[in-house]
């Protein structure tokens, strides 16, 4: 048994994208607890534009052979890596789970998997690449059902994704341990905004992210046309994706003259865009996948300390109070959301309230020191068994 003061050694292993907010926090977690890590990593899926084109059968060979490859790097250089406690396989690594599970069987080491969401989730229920009767499909819900099976323990953002995963791919809900997505604090932190591209009479509504399914882009396309009356509001839309041609025809065909689109900006100038806006919105969309997590904007609006407007779903309502410290709202109802932007535009103390509310919420449950805390705890209970 090691004692609770122990300063763990972790390995983070496999194809996982290096800079994906999961990856980010975990690693900030262990520094700030003094672990130790390694990392056996070979970059791959961040050099992919379009990931899921992989399960196309022109792909999914060429894909195959790759990580074929990466995987021989890859076991080899772990085989040869110093002692440590703990191996994390982080998010994009459903299909490294299989090789680091045999890994961890050599070395007796402690399987941590980081997913985020199931595969088959994304795929066929909630962007519908994937025929749900098909035989695709079904291999890609085995892919989910495996890899949890593999994992020593799991970690997952909320209770509703954990019932959820547990349920759909017969999981025990005991190898799930809840850890927040957070945010970059390096980068999301409240300071003023050298932007300043308003008067001070405008006030601009924000939304960055992929053009899927779950976000509910189309809903933030028609409550902007709502407003259009209200000359002092500017929507800011930034991102592209799956539904990109589908938004811009709605946006021709309604005419929408009150949003800037910007099809893709570098993060490093993400935060200057949250610090510009005024009000930040979440997801809408009335996908199953919605309901269940809380999407990075959100923590992000909530580290630089602006007003945030979400889905009104179960994962929002496990640590959201409905005009205290965010504004939830009705999802696929673009009337919901107008109203929810004019509650604000119309309302500066309660926008800074909610602002500074969030902030105090972020600080208090979502922070990367709130993390690092759970998952010295997540560790200390593994190693106490």
């Amino acid at each position: 048994m090691k004692s609770e003061n122990r300063k763990y050694s972790v390995c983070f292993f496999g194809t996982y994208e290096s800079t994906f907010p999961r990856t980010r926090t975990l690693m900030q977690a262990c520094r700030l607890k003094g672990f130790e890590i390694l990392e056996c990593h070979r970059p791959f899926w961040e050099n992919m534009k379009h990931k899921f084109d992989m399960f196309s059968v022109s792909s999914a060979v060429k894909t195959g052979l790759e990580l074929m490859r990466i995987y021989a790097v890859l076991a080899l250089r772990y085989l040869r890596l110093k002692d440590h406690d703990v191996v994390v396989v982080g998010y994009n690594g459903y299909f490294d789970m299989f090789l680091a599970w045999l890994l961890t069987r050599i070395r007796r080491k402690i399987l941590v998997f980081t997913p985020v969401f199931p595969l088959y989730e994304t795929l066929v229920e909630d962007r519908k690449y994937v025929n749900p009767d098909s035989l695709k499909s079904r291999i890609i819900h085995w892919i989910d059902e495996k890899t949890g099976a593999l994992a020593d323990l799991i970690i997952i953002e909320t209770e509703t994704y954990l019932n959820y995963y547990s349920r759909e791919f017969k999981i025990p809900k005991e190898k799930f341990h809840k850890i927040p997505l957070g945010a970059d604090e390096k980068n999301f932190y409240p300071r003023p905004s050298k932007k300043q591209s308003l008067t001070p009479h405008q006030i601009k509504v924000l939304f960055y992210g992929k053009f899927i399914p779950l976000q509910g882009i189309s809903y933030i396309v028609k409550a902007a046309k709502m407003l259009e009356k209200h000359n002092q509001l500017e929507f800011e839309v930034i991102g592209s994706g799956q539904l990109t041609p589908d938004i811009n025809r709605l946006a021709r065909k309604l005419n929408v003259q009150n949003i800037d689109f910007i099809e893709w900006i570098d993060y490093k100038e993400l935060p200057e865009h949250i610090l510009d806006a005024h009000i930040c919105l979440g997801i809408f969309g009335s996908t199953p996948k919605a309901q269940r997590g809380i999407p990075i904007k959100v923590y992000e609006a909530l580290a630089v300390k602006k007003p945030v407007i979400t889905g009104n779903t179960p994962a929002a309502r496990e640590v959201f109070t409905d005009q205290k410290n965010a504004v939830l709202c009705n999802v696929g109802d673009p009337k919901a959301l107008a109203e929810s932007i004019v509650f604000l535009k119309d309302n500066n103390p309660a926008r800074e309230s909610i602002a500074e509310q969030g902030n105090k919420l972020y600080q208090k449950v979502f922070s990367s020191q709130q993390i690092a805390n759970k998952w010295e705890m997540v560790l200390n209970k593994c190693f106490q068994k």
